[in-house]
């Protein structure tokens, strides 16, 4: 399970743990961390302990929760806290707690709180301004990295969250090592993911997380009763595990099992008690086992269900976005338009959401709905679409530029201007729909080679995600069936 926190510098952790009074100067190369309470700052040495080297975020957070209560203007636990918590609604009011007490904190912290400040605002620019300049203050420092490599890739930024990584020389923190894997994984660099993750498992043998972390990234690499060994490796040292529990129940899916993947789902629902967010997030996993089986009115019953949820905790973005998905899957393109407008209504609510989250999936709407217009032949309301989604592609947003150039793309292969297409598609190089359209593009544009090399990464997505499911399955049947659809056949398989 990949952590949000981050981990403090062994310098950081002597300071807390023997200097307790405000005012002992850190070295240097340390983060400095203020807070008038010993006791907040041994809590927050135990908050990183208990999330990057145990992988027991829930445990986390309750720490979290009392130190801030102990100090109410430690300005640093307040953005920690926010950063961590699995509540939407706690993430926008401890940001804000952050921001207001940003004069009790240090200069470097003030620049943190800033520098996520403005990511929550949607102010990317002056964002990554602050955090490169926290990064070069403090290179080697084991915490500012951890937070600068884990929101880089919330950013999709990877090669850079891996350049941050790298530069650190860190070699020593297993919640580092931890998320350094899984940014090699989003780069496809499986064999480079696996090295760190044989140094995060020697390092941490008596834990939960490492086990629980590889079967995840053994999954994504399609090594599936490998991932599965990991998963019960993970619980049999600590049957509490339930990001495990879980995992085994993705496993099933991917692998088609989808009966046995909703059991599965059920078991780890009974035992573990979810927060509001986590609930959403497995939810929607088991609602995309009937996806995959082509249960288009159990999938409606399940992603529903999920969408009230989301409702009645006032978590706008989650509703949206179940909404949006139930979009994606249905075969009547005007039910998809009716769903983007109840995803559209959501949005606008903007409860418990940061203005970056609510750009970002008015973003991915917009994206569904030129889809969907496509499908529908409703060809002006495509390019209207697409127009507002130019308007929100102003910010340096890698995400909302992303489903631009995607929509994009889709436009121009619907024109059959399949040349024109493939630079727009290939900037959206991880799902599986833009996947399918540059395959198919390449081809009619006599590309045998770059069709091939599409082909055979199409082939290769192994993330639980709706795309995923609405593409992949249906594809690998087709590699081995001559006679199927031309929008699915492939130069790269041997028939």
């Amino acid at each position: 399970m990949i952590s949000k926190l981050g981990s403090l510098s062994i310098a950081v952790v002597l300071l807390c743990r023997a200097a307790g009074a405000e005012g002992a100067a850190p070295p240097a190369s340390s983060f400095p961390l203020t807070t008038h309470s010993p006791q907040s700052r041994e809590l927050l040495v135990k908050a990183w302990e208990l999330d990057q080297d145990e992988g027991e975020q829930i445990k986390a957070i309750v720490v979290l929760r009392k130190l801030v209560k102990i100090d109410p203007n430690f300005a640093m636990g307040h953005e920690i806290l926010s950063q961590c918590s699995r509540d939407p609604g706690e993430q926008v009011r401890e940001q804000k707690a952050a921001w207001a007490t940003r004069q009790y904190a240090s200069p470097a912290e003030q620049l943190a709180i800033e520098w996520f400040q403005n990511a929550a605002d949607h102010k990317l620019i002056p964002a990554i301004t602050d955090m490169n300049e926290v990064v070069n203050q403090y290179p080697h420092d084991k915490w500012v990295v951890f937070l600068a490599n884990g929101w880089l890739m919330l950013q999709m930024q990877y090669e850079r969250a891996a350049a941050v990584y790298e530069n650190s020389g860190i070699t020593d923190s297993p919640g580092l090592l931890n998320n350094a894997a899984y940014t090699y994984a989003s780069l496809h660099q499986f064999d480079k993911a696996f090295a760190v993750m044989d140094k995060y498992v020697a390092m941490m043998p008596k834990l939960s997380n490492p086990q629980d972390s590889y079967g995840e990234l053994l999954r994504l690499a399609g090594r599936y009763q490998d991932s599965l060994k990991h998963y019960r490796a993970s619980l049999a040292i600590n049957p509490r595990f339930y990001s495990s529990e879980y995992g085994i129940a993705d496993t099933y899916a991917m692998m088609g099992d989808e009966a046995r993947a909703r059991k599965a789902y059920e078991v780890a629902f009974r035992k573990f008690p979810l927060a509001t967010l986590d609930r959403v997030q497995w939810k929607t996993r088991e609602a995309l086992t009937y996806v995959r089986e082509g249960d288009l009115k159990g999938a409606d019953q399940a992603f529903q269900a999920v969408a009230e949820f989301a409702s009645a905790h006032k978590m706008s973005q989650a509703e949206a976005d179940t909404y949006r998905q139930m979009a994606m899957y249905q075969r009547d393109p005007r039910r998809s338009l009716e769903l983007l407008d109840k995803a559209g209504h959501s949005i606008h609510a903007g409860q418990n959401a940061m203005r970056v989250s609510v750009d970002q999936e008015l973003a991915l709407v917009l994206r569904t709905r030129v889809e969907a217009a496509l499908k529908a032949g409703d060809k002006p309301l495509a390019h209207a679409s697409l127009a507002q989604l130019a308007k929100l592609n102003d910010s340096d947003d890698n995400i909302i530029q992303t489903e631009y150039e995607a929509a994009s793309g889709a436009l121009l292969f619907a024109a059959r201007k399949y040349k024109q297409s493939i630079p727009h598609l290939e900037e959206d190089p991880d799902n599986p729909l833009s996947l399918r359209l540059l395959a198919s593009a390449y081809r009619r544009a006599g590309d045998v080679e770059g069709e091939k090399h599409i082909d055979e990464k199409l082939a290769g997505v192994n993330d639980p995600t709706l795309e995923q499911a609405l593409v992949v399955p249906a594809f690998r049947k087709c590699l081995e069936n001559p006679n199927c659809d031309a929008s699915f056949k492939t130069a790269s398989v041997k028939r």
